[in-house]
């Protein structure tokens, strides 16, 4: 026994679309949104909480210089890989003046506005500071043992022109090297000497 409906072929019946009350698509849309924030949360958690302290302590050290430190190994499916720690914070200098440009720049607006930094170059004692202070904060809140390389960029943000940055990276041996965080004490000769006690 058939039907009028039942005899009607599936491709000519009329389309009857899938509905669902507002108030449904509503909470729907804020699980979502809930659910991908909760995700980016976790995974924010996650990558930068080995490396909180530190930027913790840079941003005490170097107030409104926002820094980041972020670790790991970039491409670790390709041979040759090397895991680094990169360390980015503002400064309110120009970190680049002194140093040459790339071929066909000028150190003005519009120019290059990253310098690679190499082993012919000679920085200024300030950025010497700031490096040597970078490394002491970094051996004290990070254990740098499992980073092969230590990358470091000062960024000097200009209001409406190109910002300047100068980038370094080196295997973290030659960092430590370069720039020595713990110095000797030394005694003056004068001041080691004791001075004779008078009797009474």
């Amino acid at each position: 026994m058939s039907t009028a409906s039942s005899s009607i072929p599936e491709h000519r019946k009329p389309f009857r679309p899938w509905r669902r009350s507002g108030t449904w698509m509503v909470l729907i849309m804020f699980a979502f949104a809930f659910a991908m924030i909760g995700t980016m949360y976790l995974y924010w958690e996650l990558h930068t909480r080995p490396f909180r302290p530190l930027q913790i302590a840079i941003g005490a050290k170097y107030p409104n210089s926002m820094p980041r430190v972020i670790g790991g190994q970039h491409k670790s499916h390709q041979p040759g890989s090397r895991v680094r720690l990169r360390i980015v914070i503002a400064v309110d200098f120009d970190p680049t003046e002194g140093l040459p440009r790339p071929t066909g720049t000028q150190a003005e607006p519009g120019a290059q506005d990253r310098v690679t930094l190499d082993d012919k170059m000679v920085v200024s004692d300030q950025i010497r500071a700031v490096y040597t202070s970078l490394l002491g904060l970094a051996k004290q809140y990070t254990d740098l043992k499992p980073y092969q390389d230590l990358e470091i960029f000062l960024e000097h943000r200009r209001p409406e022109k190109t910002s300047r940055t100068l980038f370094a990276t080196y295997p973290t041996e030659d960092w430590l090297a370069k720039y020595p965080t713990e110095q000797p004490v030394l005694i003056p000769a004068a001041e080691a000497i004791t001075a004779p006690s008078t009797g009474p």
